[in-house]
């Protein structure tokens, strides 16, 4: 029975996970069809750790990081700045001082989004991805278990 509770929960949180992956996905591809073709400015960056990796108890291992760049742009006479989202070092990217191809929210000059498919498309992809990794683990819960169990046992 504890097992049962503990699958379906395991299901809820993949569905959960699905569907606002889904609704990310299409405020992002309403954003695109409605939005304005701009062009930002990058003025800066900071660096953000995204995990480290560790062996043991030692301390050696790898770092990985998230290269933050802040983008500028400009709408009727007035200046917006956001963070973008790249991966490694924003000079394999985006030099300082490029211009950077954005989409434009139609409703709020505030919001915009990188035209690039890691900025738009990876983290969406990667979460319904998870989503229907974690919804299959969840229904066959009880026989991962029990294959584990006899394993043991054998």
């Amino acid at each position: 029975m504890k097992i049962k509770i503990l699958s379906r929960i395991i299901q809820l949180f993949a569905l959960y996970l699905f569907f606002t992956s889904l609704y990310v996905s299409l405020g992002k591809i309403i954003t695109i069809q409605t939005g304005t073709k701009i062009f930002g400015k990058v003025v800066s960056s900071y660096k953000e750790t995204d995990y480290s990796t560790q062996t043991g108890i030692k301390r050696y291992g790898s770092t990985h990081y998230i290269l933050r760049p802040i983008i500028k742009y400009q709408v009727n006479g007035e200046i917006y700045e956001f963070h973008g989202k790249i991966l490694g070092e924003v000079g394999n990217h985006y030099q300082i001082g490029q211009p950077v191809p954005l989409y434009l929210s139609a409703d709020n000059p505030d919001y915009a989004i990188i035209n690039s498919f890691y900025e738009l498309w990876y983290e969406p992809l990667r979460n319904l991805l998870f989503s229907i990794v974690l919804f299959l683990i969840g229904n066959f819960f009880g026989k991962i278990l029990s294959k584990i169990k006899d394993t043991i046992v054998n």
